[in-house]
């Protein structure tokens, strides 16, 4: 069983997020950022397989999200989905550079993420 995190500044969106993913059987964490050491302290707890993260976050930018975990040597291999409303090929290329391994535009399809998060991880899981 894979861990999957969930870091999204909006409830609705991590609800919204956790029920599309629940059928897979996955340990799905929710994470309210208060603020990136916070959310990299919870992370840290129990590394996940694949962080869903918002790219827009008030307290947790998205670029500084992206590139900790990257450094982090405890969470460095985990798959980063950015998912946000905002598309901007820019943002999204300054991302890649980043680390972010797959990008998810709202609205979507709850089947969408479904199978982006399927791809990612690993078929023993």
């Amino acid at each position: 069983m894979a861990r999957i995190a969930i870091v999204d500044d909006s409830r609705l969106a991590r609800t919204f997020t956790v029920s599309c993913l629940k059928k897979l059987g996955h340990d799905l964490v929710e994470i309210d950022p208060t603020g990136i050491f916070d959310v990299l302290k919870t992370l840290k707890e129990n590394p996940p397989n694949v962080l869903l993260m918002d790219y827009l976050m008030p307290n947790c930018p998205g670029m500084s999200l992206v590139r900790t975990v990257r450094e982090d040597a405890l969470l460095k291999e985990a798959k980063i989905v950015v998912i946000s409303a905002h598309r901007d090929d820019e943002i999204q290329d300054r991302l890649t550079h980043l680390g972010a391994d797959a990008f998810l535009h709202k609205p979507f399809e709850p089947q969408s993420l479904v199978d982006l998060v399927q791809t990612l991880l690993p078929a023993q899981e």
